[in-house]
């Protein structure tokens, strides 16, 4: 899909002539147990990569040879963290969509698999399928209303921070405060499943031939704004802190790939030695525009 470190091309020189040879990988996988909140991931890095004027190619050839099953979340032991969140950004326990084929464990040794696409259609030819009844689809909407009550963070404040993001309203010392937490360790973006952001690099890897491979990114660490001169506008640790959120959760960017770039895993929560992962960031938030607006509610 989008691969940690990925070549795109090869610069083979030889007597002043020069050869490009870009580096394509078409190999066709299937992604087996994928959780709804990374389908979601997925669908966003489809928007941001394939969605707009330029389409990236690398990522559209892993794509197009992807195939995607996904599992409902349904034992709460076993499936929800602590962390979780997605029921707060509508993206679990169950994929509504953008999924080849969907798999549920309704109990009893049965499991209901869902076509989204044509290729997962398909399948439902092999006689280990059978047609569902309406007692299976109404144990998965009790199955799935029991899960949505197992969740420890069920209330977020998304909608109101996004507003406030977008106006410009969050107080400076919030973000210094969010910033003073980072261990500017990268942890959250390289774990997150809606992350869009590499970097480029040539490094030669003999005598007469260079290779150019893209790599992930953060913009947790200090490097990642900074210019070829050497000047870099965003050195202090909470204006990058201001510009991740800013990223995920202004409306100019939801409004531009048609959903908040996250997914309510939870795993910047369980990867971030600072608690300042999104459902915090979030609270955090929101409580601040709250001071500054105390005409508005906050949860206690």
């Amino acid at each position: 899909m989008f691969p940690h470190i990925e070549r795109l091309l090869k610069v083979r020189g030889n007597d002043g002539q020069f050869q490009i040879e870009p580096t394509y990988e078409e190999r066709r996988r299937a992604l087996f147990g994928i959780r709804s909140c990374d389908v979601e991931g997925i669908w966003h890095l489809d928007r941001f990569y394939l969605g707009r004027d330029f389409r990236d190619i690398y990522y559209e050839k892993h794509r197009l040879n992807l195939f995607l099953v996904n599992i409902v979340c349904t034992d709460p032991a076993r499936d929800i963290g602590d962390e979780c969140f997605c029921v707060c950004s509508d993206t679990g326990p169950a994929a509504r969509d953008h999924f080849d084929l969907q798999l549920m464990d309704l109990g009893g040794g049965e499991f209901m698999a869902v076509a989204g696409t044509p290729a997962g259609e398909a399948l439902f030819a092999d006689p280990i399928f059978r047609t569902g009844t309406a007692a299976h689809v109404e144990r998965r909407r009790a199955i799935l209303g029991e899960v949505r009550r197992q969740f420890k963070t069920t209330t977020s404040w998304f909608p109101a921070t996004v507003r406030y993001v977008s106006e410009g309203r969050i107080p400076e010392k919030t973000w210094e405060e969010i910033g003073n937490r980072c261990l500017e360790c990268g942890g959250c973006t390289y774990v997150c499943p809606a992350c869009t952001c590499f970097t480029v690099s040539d490094r030669r890897v003999g005598p007469n031939e260079t290779e150019r491979v893209r790599i992930w990114d953060s913009c947790a660490l200090g490097g990642f704004t900074r210019m070829a001169g050497g000047f870099n506008p965003r050195r202090a640790v909470h204006d990058r802190r201001n510009r991740r959120f800013f990223r995920k959760l202004a409306h100019y960017f939801i409004q531009r790939e048609l959903s908040m770039a996250c997914v309510g895993c939870g795993r910047c929560a369980a990867v971030c030695h600072g608690d300042v992962g999104m459902p915090s960031v979030v609270e955090m938030l929101r409580r601040a525009s709250a001071d500054v607006n105390p005409n508005e509610p906050v949860k206690d």
